[in-house]
């Protein structure tokens, strides 16, 4: 019982050092700090983007060479409310240029051909690799397609023919997808932000207590408290672990705050995140925060240097990006075993609050379970490497 309150309060008092410490420098908590908004930062441009193809569609523009030779057509097009304009003499000039974003040129041939009902040639020009002339290519083609539709439809009822006798097929589509499925798709780089969070988070501060303390020797005085290794290992995991749990709090604040932003609430989902939502998605990612800095404290006690702790540590950024990607682009798909495996099971979870279908109070303690007893095996190894001579001394 005696080493167990010697452990704690060695534990306390180490931690209340590194908290000190991590306050007076700042560098450490401002990059941890900084990724709070960083991320849902990149979150809200892609969801704005979304925002703008999705809104309410402006009266399109057309710039037409040759209208004079297809007056139905022409006809057509101010019936779905298209302004024509002419065309300038180069059109493919102009698009080259950006300065034009699609054309619609009317074959000479056209009026004979028409007539003669013999395909009649239209060409339709328009740049792929920029955005804005795609879209309006794409909304010109479809035009064209409901045209070419009627016309077909009038020809075989002027020669005593059905057009249903010519549709072998009549699809119909149901979309069964729910609201909040179709709000988990768009948010489905969220769970990639808020996992970042807890790598991201303690790792400035796992450095800086570790390799950073063992650079400028202040590691070697520490070791020389009569203070129990794992009490000192506990102190700085508890240190970094703050830092972590605060990043991971601001940052689903901040997604919040973004998520209601009146422009990204005009996309036709329904997009948000409700506070019980955030606070559900903070007990799941908690215990991962946990791990991560227990694994990163572990992993920064074996580098000599500062800088080189943060190029080992910075490799952990890929951990939670890899698996999110595949989630995201729908490579993979949730499946219960993985609720038991840290990481996994995190971004599965936040997934699911997404998607209104949060898990069930079992799942989530048997994932914190196994998160934490992984955590307590890195703090073990890390406590038995401090009892290493090698880890005290300098570099050089």
């Amino acid at each position: 019982m005696r080493t167990t309150g010697s452990i704690w309060r060695g534990a306390q008092a180490v931690t209340r050092k590194e908290l000190r410490e991590v306050v007076r420098d700042r560098r450490s908590l401002t990059s941890a700090l900084f990724y709070a908004a960083w991320g849902p930062g990149v979150m809200a441009i892609a969801l704005m983007s979304l925002a703008r193809d999705r809104g309410p569609e402006p009266p399109l523009t057309l710039a037409v060479s040759g209208h004079s030779h297809a007056p139905a057509l022409t006809e057509f097009f101010a019936e779905r409310s298209v302004i024509l304009l002419p065309a300038p003499d180069d059109p493919a000039q102009a698009i080259r240029a950006r300065e034009l974003p699609v054309a619609l040129l009317v074959d000479d041939d056209y009026p004979g051909n028409f007539t003669a009902a013999r395909p009649a040639r239209l060409t339709l020009l328009f740049d792929a690799s920029w955005s804005d002339s795609n879209r309006k290519a794409a909304r010109v083609r479809g035009l064209l397609t409901d045209y070419a539709r009627r016309v077909g439809d009038a020809r075989l009822v002027l020669r005593g023919i059905s057009p249903s006798a010519v549709s072998p097929l009549r699809i119909a589509e149901r979309d069964l997808s729910t609201a909040a499925g179709r709000a988990a798709t768009v948010l489905a780089t969220l769970p990639i932000f808020v996992l970042l969070a807890a790598f991201i988070g303690g790792m400035g501060v796992a450095a800086d207590i570790t390799a950073g303390e063992r650079e400028r020797g202040s590691l070697e005085s520490l070791l020389l408290c009569p203070v129990p290794r794992a009490a000192i290992v506990m102190g700085k995991w508890a240190a970094a672990s703050t830092v972590c749990l605060l990043t991971i709090t601001l940052t689903l604040w901040v997604s919040q705050l973004v998520l209601r932003l009146p422009r990204i609430q005009a996309i036709d989902v329904p997009v948000g995140l409700s506070s019980a939502e955030a606070a559900g998605m903070w007990l799941v990612l908690a215990p991962l925060a946990l791990l991560a800095t227990a694994v990163q404290l572990l992993v920064a006690l074996f580098s000599k240097t500062y800088k080189e702790a943060q190029t080992h540590l910075s490799l952990f950024i890929f951990l939670p990006m890899v698996p999110g990607f595949m989630f995201a682009f729908g490579s993979i798909e949730g499946r219960p075993w993985m609720d038991a495996l840290p990481m996994l099971g995190q971004h599965v979870m936040i997934s699911g609050f997404l998607r209104g279908q949060p898990p069930s109070v079992g799942a989530v303690a048997g994932l914190t379970l196994i998160t934490l007893a992984t955590a307590v095996a890195a703090l073990a190894a890390a406590a038995h490497l401090l009892q290493r001579e090698s880890i005290v001394r300098r570099a050089g």
